[in-house]
């Protein structure tokens, strides 16, 4: 039964209810039957007055956490600064006692670190505590805050009945109570529908994971109680998967499942799902003796050669440039050289090609103005962007501006009609997930 709706008194009434509902069942069940055998309905009033007994205790449980909790919330302020006091007395004694012992010795500056602890207590935590209280106890009223508050919290009631606070979600822009918001460790807040929106498109997007906002993942155990628990399973689940070095997946085209480690034995791996076994080094079929050659994948080495796609050394993903220097990051987030394969600054590479390079240019040059010059003056331009990325090609993306019109993420690649981010530095143009989650 959900009560999680419902006030202490309406509960208390709808278990008085059903309890007059089950004696009067009991009532109209009365009658013969032989001996040792017990009725259906019988049965189904005996498992319903133990349901409801298991309900009655949860309520009481319920009630005695809620009372623990308040008092906690209005005597908690009050137990803390005489706790402080008591710090500060026998410090103030361990202090006479040292100058008493050494006359003329100058009086120590003590620190109170436990002071300065905890007067700059995590805001995350604060905001945390406080979100529980109102989801679980209620938001509290203007007379019950009587103990300190930050600014940021009181500037947000007027008059004596306390509004609740509401905060803007960084992916949707919608208003949102506080409560029913994460944030991230970058300062950065989701509501629960783009929270879950993320931590979905991680799992099936490798580029996404680990889930994270400005470059800093956001942790899993402080928001589960904003994300259903069949996905916090899942991400967990995918966590081992891609976390895992040189995965093995199940031969079987239909099956294609993940196996963990701990099912690989002898260069063997057992199949979860269906049972079938895979080869870990050649990730087919399991056989004896050395790995046959797969046709399909020599002929994916022939073309990968032809159009000078790379290898990471890390994963042995295949990677194509289609613009920028040849720094790459993999997905794996591994760095190399583009040109020989070798992990990035190890080798004595070229940071650009050329063709790559003017290319790159002319396409940033196209946005702006490059219907209003001349030839000369075009080239002259081009030529000022490539010095301008070559000098600038190493970003962290901390810059952006906002671009109106129709625009395709240079990342994701998908069409935005309406307007697009770009890095003031390195120019690279991206929709407004790629921004804040993948790059």
């Amino acid at each position: 039964m959900d009560i999680s709706g419902l006030d202490p008194d309406s509960i208390h009434l709808v278990v008085e209810l059903l309890k007059e509902d089950i004696e009067g069942l009991k009532s109209r069940c009365k009658g013969k039957y032989r001996e040792g055998e017990v009725p259906d309905s019988e049965l189904a009033i005996n498992a319903f007055e133990s349901e409801l007994e298991s309900l009655e205790s949860l309520i009481s449980d319920r009630s005695m956490c809620m009372s623990i909790a308040r008092a906690v919330s209005i005597d908690g302020g009050i137990i803390q600064r005489e706790q402080l006091a008591e710090n500060r007395a026998a410090q103030d004694h361990q202090i006479a006692l040292q100058v008493s012992s050494h006359p003329g010795t100058p009086i120590p500056s003590v620190v109170d670190e436990e002071t300065e602890s905890i007067s700059q207590v995590d805001e995350a935590e604060d905001e945390l505590l406080f979100k529980l209280q109102a989801l679980y106890i209620g938001y509290p009223e203007e007379d019950e805050l009587d103990q300190a508050e930050s600014s940021s919290w009181a500037a947000t009631r007027s008059g004596q009945k306390m509004a609740e606070p509401t905060t803007v979600c960084t992916c949707c822009g919608d208003q949102h109570v506080f409560y029913d918001v994460a944030r991230c460790p970058c300062k950065h807040e989701y509501c629960r529908e783009c929270l879950a929106s993320l931590f979905t498109a991680s799992i099936g997007d490798e580029s996404l994971f680990p889930s994270r906002c400005c470059k800093q993942p956001i942790p899993i155990e402080p928001n589960q109680v904003f994300l259903p628990s069949e996905l916090v399973g899942k991400f967990k689940a995918k966590k081992i998967e891609f976390e895992t070095p040189n995965r093995t997946y199940c031969y079987e085209p239909t099956c294609s499942t993940f196996v963990p480690l701990q099912f690989i034995k002898n260069d063997v791996a057992t199949c979860t799902r269906c049972a079938k076994t895979t080869c870990t080094i050649c990730k087919q079929m399991s056989h004896r003796g050395d790995c046959p050659k797969d046709p399909a994948v020599q002929e994916l080495l022939r073309i990968a050669a032809a159009n000078q796609w790379q290898h990471c050394y890390s994963c042995a993903r295949l990677v194509e440039l289609a613009h920028g220097c040849n720094h790459i990051t993999c997905i794996c987030r591994a760095e190399f050289c583009y040109v020989c394969g070798r992990p990035w600054k190890t080798c004595g590479c070229e940071t650009w090609d050329e063709h790559r390079l003017l290319a790159r240019a002319e396409a940033v040059v196209n946005r702006d103005v490059g219907a209003l010059f001349d030839d000369e003056g075009r080239a002259r331009r081009i030529q000022q962007a490539a010095n301008y990325l070559m000098e600038n090609h190493e970003c962290d993306h901390d810059r952006w501006r906002g671009r109106g019109g129709e625009y395709r993420c240079e990342e994701c690649h998908h069409w935005l009609d309406r307007f697009i981010y770009e890095c003031r530095q390195c120019r690279i143009q991206v929709c407004r997930r790629c921004r804040f989650n993948r790059l």
